[in-house]
């Protein structure tokens, strides 16, 4: 079990204070809304950041694996190796998931999303609104790491 898992416990606590404090609220709750959009904001970009070290230390374990290899596949396996600290996110998510599409394609959109959240101060689609089953899902992913 990952730290996935405690995140999402910690987003789940907060989210039940913050409907609390919403439904003992006697006046305007516009402010308590704003607070659960930043939360949302912030728990997606913390699973995501945990989820990142994660992917990139098994990546680095597949590289490590097949770079033993002597062979010259195992060269460039070692090349990959040497220089793994400069490839970006999403070719790491090839290299561990090139065998499901689907799940890589999602990741994919995830990621998009993470980005317009992280770099244009966007809130969360809809859709990317559910954290809590948002971080199982990637925890059930590292699980099959």
């Amino acid at each position: 079990m990952s730290r996935l898992d405690e995140t999402k416990q910690a987003y789940e606590k907060l989210e039940q204070l913050l409907d609390q404090e919403i439904r003992t609220r006697t006046g305007p709750t516009k402010d308590l809304e704003r607070f659960r959009e930043t939360l949302e904001v912030a728990f997606y970009l913390l699973g995501w950041s945990q989820f990142e070290y994660l992917v990139r230390e098994e990546m680095k374990a597949i590289v490590e694996q097949k770079a033993r290899a002597h062979t010259v596949d195992g060269h460039a396996w070692k090349y990959l190796l040497d220089n793994a600290k400069d490839i970006p996110v999403r070719r790491r998510l090839d290299v561990i998931f090139h065998a499901d599409a689907a799940v890589r394609g999602t990741l994919d959109k995830d990621y998009s999303v993470r980005n317009e959240a992280a770099h244009n101060y966007k809130k969360l689609p809809s859709e990317a609104k559910n954290i809590a089953d948002w971080l199982a899902k990637l925890e059930l992913l590292v699980s099959k790491f």
